[in-house]
This record gives structure tokens, sequence and C-alpha cells, in this order.
């Protein structure tokens, strides 16, 4: 129950996470923003949503009490109050504070929450990472569908019911008496007896980063590409909950899989297989039923990012805390930095040309994978 509970928590704060690049067509149309400002808007929510987990991840690391829990469900919804700033220039600066608050928010829950299903000692790790990131990825996925759906019928004061919902998040936390793992019981844990689950952290974090960067800009420019090719705003948020929905259902076919073959091992196969989903859904995106490809581009990708958490759980190097925030946070915000820089580029060329070179990264992070899986393999037969 208490990881039901905490993944239902990740999905809460994850469903505001992905409200912001499925109502963004929506908002530069209401507000007036260009393509830049717009993407802005997303890197200040995505910079503070992941940057901010690497910058707390190792605060409270001797604590048990889930205080940033708590702090973290009542500030992510600040996206929901769009509605209530002018139609006037000074709009864009009160939007880059209600990203802020609500990415800060979603940020500070992380690393406790992966802290707390760490301490779930009677579940496997890989099955309970497995059930709390595929709740992240299905709330992010959800966060496009839903604000569509509530922006196109009832405008942007259709998003004020969702600041109750973390309500329910806190009372459950609070009736259930979640707490967190600290290192010496969290290690107890770890699967040491394989060296292949026993990496150096930094590794795993490199291989991470390339797949990172192609999935934020693929989540983060599709809903713009598919509404300037003339589909509705819902279809993008559609597409995009179709992409996280593929990594619901994924991630568990891979754990299955992992358990027999190996975490790294899956991850690697599992970035190889994601590129012909994304080469065939660019060649074929004006088309409605490529949505398909989405599903099965997530069910590679996103399984082989929760696989990589997995394996960070295990690995050498920084204490719990600022291994989960790093792997959870960190990647995708330095991937937003790297968005950034390439913001001029999409102004100018357009962002469909951007979204060509995103399997470049899953190919990246699955070479790097098989260098991390050879180096590991010469050094337990040395």
């Amino acid at each position: 129950m208490q990881l039901l509970v905490l993944a239902g928590v990740h999905f809460l704060v994850d469903l505001f996470g992905g409200m912001l690049p499925a109502i963004l067509p929506a908002i530069k149309a209401e507000f007036v923003l260009s393509l830049s400002l717009g993407g802005i808007l997303l890197v200040v929510m995505h910079l503070t949503s992941n940057g901010v987990q690497a910058l707390t991840g190792h605060m409270r690391a001797r604590r048990r009490y889930p205080l940033f829990m708590y702090l973290g469900l009542i500030l992510a919804p600040g996206i929901c109050l769009l509605g209530v700033l002018p139609r006037s220039g000074g709009a864009f600066a009160a939007m880059l504070i209600l990203a802020a608050v609500s990415g800060c928010g979603i940020a500070i829950v992380h690393p406790e929450a992966l802290r707390a299903v760490h301490r779930l000692k009677t579940i496997p790790p890989s099955v309970s990472t497995a059930v709390f990131m595929a709740g992240g990825f299905l709330g992010y996925a959800s966060g496009g569908a839903i604000s569509t759906i509530l922006v196109s019928r009832f405008g942007f004061q259709g998003l004020y019911p969702l600041v109750l919902c973390p309500v329910v998040g806190i009372l459950m936390v609070i009736f259930l008496k979640i707490r967190m793992a600290v290192e010496p019981e969290s290690f107890s844990t770890n699967n040491a007896a394989n060296p292949e689950n026993r990496l150096p952290f930094w590794l795993l974090y490199a291989m991470a980063m390339p797949a990172t960067v192609s999935t934020l800009f693929l989540a983060s420019l599709l809903p713009m590409v598919l509404n300037d090719l003339g589909f509705k705003l819902t279809f993008g948020g559609f597409s995009v909950t179709m992409f996280g929905l593929g990594g619901t259902v994924g991630v568990f076919v891979w754990v299955g899989i992992a358990h027999r073959k190996g975490e790294l091992l899956c991850s690697i196969v599992a970035f190889f297989l994601a590129v012909p989903f994304l080469v065939t859904y660019l060649v074929l995106i004006e088309n409605k039923m490529a949505i398909w490809l989405l599903f099965g581009l997530g069910f590679c990708s996103i399984s082989a990012y929760i696989l990589m958490i997995t394996l960070a759980r295990a690995a050498t190097g920084p204490n719990l805390g600022r291994r989960m925030g790093f792997i959870a946070g960190g990647t995708w915000a330095l991937a937003n930095i790297v968005f950034m820089a390439h913001l001029p580029a999409a102004q100018y060329f357009g962002p469909e040309a951007i979204l060509k070179f995103t399997p470049a990264g899953y190919v990246l992070s699955a070479v790097f994978g098989l260098f991390i899986m050879f180096r590991a393999r010469r050094q337990v037969k040395k």
C-alpha cells in the first residue's frame, strides 16, 4: 500500500510537470508569446523541477520524516494558476514565477519519495522502482491529455480544480506513516553480489544523458510540431500521453526480463530498439495513426531509463539521496540546458527540424552502455 501511495504521489507531481509542454501552443496564442519565450518558460519549469532535485538530494540525509514530500505537494500545482494572470506584457514574468514555484515543488518530492521506496525491504528493488517510476511517467503523460482537454473546454480556469488533488496525497502519506530510508539501511538491501549491479554512478549518469536529451526534446517540442502541422491541441496532448503510456506498460515487461538478463543489458537493448520506432514516427508524423509508434518508443526508451534508476540505487559513488537526485533530476536539468541552447535553432529552422536529430541520443546511450558493460566484465575477470 505504501508503494502504491508513493507511486500515486509521483503521478500527481509529474502530472503538473507534463501539463506545460502540451498547453504551450494555447499559452502562446492566449498571451502572444514567441517560440523562444515559450521555450524559456519550459526551461524554467524543467530546470527547477529537475535541477533542484540534484541540489536538495543530499539534504535531510539522516532524516526519516518526509517533510519535503508534503511541501512539494503543496507547491507543485502552482502552474494551474495561469488563468489568474493578466493578458498583458507583465504576464510573462508572472508565468516564470509560477513555473519556478511549481518546478521546485515537483523537484523536492522526488529524492525523498525514492528514499521512501528504497525503505520497502519486502519488495525487490527492481519492482518497487518500476512501480514508482511508472507512476511518474503515467502522471507526466496524463498531464498532457488532462490539461489540453480542460483548457480546450474551459480555458485556463479549467485547471483550477487540479490544485486540490495533492491534498489526497498528503493525507495518504500521513495516514500510512510513510518514512524514508537512510544510507546504511538502504545499502544493506542492494544486490552487491553481482558486480554489474555495483557500477560507478557517474558512468551511469553519463550513459543516461544523451537519451534524456532526446526524450526532453521530443516531449517538449512534439505538441508544438503537431500544432504547426494542423492537428488540434488535444491531439498533441494525447500524443505525449501515448508516449508515456508505452513506458508505463513497458517497464513491467522489461523488469521481468531484467530479472533474468540484468538491468544494464536490458537498458542497452531497449535504447537500441527505441531508434527504429522514433525514426519511423518522424517519417510518418503527418499521419494520425503514427501515434501508435510513440507507444512503442516509450515502451523501450522510458523503460530503459527506469532500469538505469534501479542500477543507480545500488551504484558506487555519492550517497543515496544524491544518487537519486542526480539520476532522477540532474539528468533532466542538464538536458534542459542543452534544450535552451538549441532554442535559437528551433526558432530559425523550426522545431520539426530539431526533432530529426533525436534518434542520435538513444544510439549514443546504448553505445556507451556497451562500454560500461564490457568494462564491468573485464574487472570481474581480473
